[in-house]
């Protein structure tokens, strides 16, 4: 047994299996993941405030949250099957809610429903969101633990 496989052994078992596959991904994977899950946050916010724009009372509120919670994991799921990397759904869905809560907040300051609104609005909430789906995004690499029979699921 190599140095290598022996580290991965002991790591498997200290975190318990929770690390399985990390030494098997790159740089450019965890690269590549995070940027899929900034990008469907991105895409979830963009979504919120085309609708926002277009008709104000269906962006405001628990609404526009959850158009842009829903866009954002639907957007992820669709990197996913594209790009054959675990796009984390869940830190893409978390920092769309964030990015949208944050976005629709500031429409108590600006005009709701306007262009300025659209703009300063979610880059208020890109600002917020964005780095709170960049931060979660490892989540992709833990995998599901079945707890009867102690053993890790793909």
């Amino acid at each position: 047994m190599n140095a290598d496989a022996w580290m991965v052994k002991e790591l498997q078992v200290a975190t318990g299996g929770l690390y399985c596959g990390m030494t098997k991904s790159t740089m450019r994977t965890m690269f590549q993941v995070t940027l899929g899950t900034m990008l469907a946050t991105v895409v979830g916010l963009l979504t919120m405030l085309s609708v926002g724009l277009l008709s104000w009372p269906l962006a405001r509120g628990l609404s526009g949250i959850a158009i842009g919670l829903i866009a954002s994991t639907v957007f992820a799921l669709l990197l996913r099957k594209k790009l054959v990397q675990p796009i984390s759904i869940a830190a893409s869905g978390i920092g769309a809610l964030v990015a949208c809560f944050s976005a629709i907040a500031t429409a108590e300051i600006l005009p709701p429903g306007s262009l300025q609104w659209m703009f300063q609005g979610g880059l208020y909430g890109a600002a917020f969101g964005v780095p709170v789906a960049a931060i979660l995004s490892p989540l992709a690499f833990i995998r599901s633990r079945d707890i009867k029979t102690d053993s890790v699921r793909e």
